[in-house]
């Protein structure tokens, strides 16, 4: 029960990570001049991510015993819900839209700070952090080197390199010199590499929390056997506590 419980906590964390993740990539599209956040789809889209960190907000402070103590640990999640958005989306008045773009600014830093603790174990697994560093350096590398052989201008060749790498490959910008080519091959071989890795790293993260929980559970054990040993509690008071963290389980 308790395996099944931390499984389905893992569930619902990726799932919110993931909703960050692309919250903080509309984000970065937008300043890009890439997408406008305040036409459709993007304002359903913005809004549902918006409405379900609301939720899990307000869900967490009402399950929460201390009210109080929640509020004040948890400033980021409130920073990552103010309705920057919602609800100003459907005024066309361009005062309003520059304040809802700084407002998004504190959305991206709200996300990174929800999620600081649990985004620096998962960069530490299995040494993500450093192939990421890697990759964004030869994304970086092959923009600039595919903006100079196929002239064009360094932001395009940037959203070119990350598509291509990511094999999305939208076709709005495509190479036409052989360097150019032969930077694409690289950049898609690094991008299924990624992929690859990416995927046995979020297999490792979830299930190290599961074998933690059950390393956990096996140390309580061993505590209160070690207190039966010593006398402190009875055998009998000992088979209880045992068999509380086993139904549990």
């Amino acid at each position: 029960m308790k395996l099944r419980k931390q499984t389905i906590k893992n569930t619902y964390d990726a799932v919110i990570i993931l909703l960050a993740i692309v919250s903080i990539v509309l984000v970065i599209l937008q300043f890009m001049n890439k997408i406008n956040l305040d036409v459709e789809p993007y304002i359903s889209i913005d809004d549902a991510i918006w409405i379900i960190f609301t939720v899990d907000y307000f869900g967490g402070l009402f399950l929460a015993k201390k009210k109080w103590k929640y509020v004040k640990t948890h400033l980021f999640d409130l920073l990552a819900i103010i309705p920057f958005g919602f609800g100003l989306s459907f005024f066309k008045i361009s005062r309003v839209t520059r304040l809802t773009r700084v407002f998004r600014i504190f959305r991206v830093a709200g996300v990174l700070g929800k999620f600081k603790e649990r985004i620096e174990k998962f960069l530490k697994t299995n040494g993500f952090i450093y192939l990421l560093i890697i990759c964004i350096i030869i994304i970086l590398l092959a923009a600039g080197l595919y903006s100079i052989v196929e002239n064009t201008s360094l932001t395009n060749s940037i959203w070119w390199a990350i598509t291509t790498t990511t094999t999305v490959g939208y076709g709005d910008i495509s190479p036409k010199t052989k360097i150019g080519k032969g930077i694409a091959i690289i950049l898609m071989l690094v991008g299924v590499s990624f992929v690859g890795m990416l995927t046995s790293t979020l297999t490792t993260f979830f299930s190290k929390d599961s074998n933690q929980e059950a390393i956990s559970e096996a140390d309580e054990i061993r505590k209160f056997k070690g207190l039966m040993d010593d006398h402190i509690i009875t055998k009998e008071e000992f088979e209880e506590k045992k068999k509380e963290l086993l139904k549990n389980k």
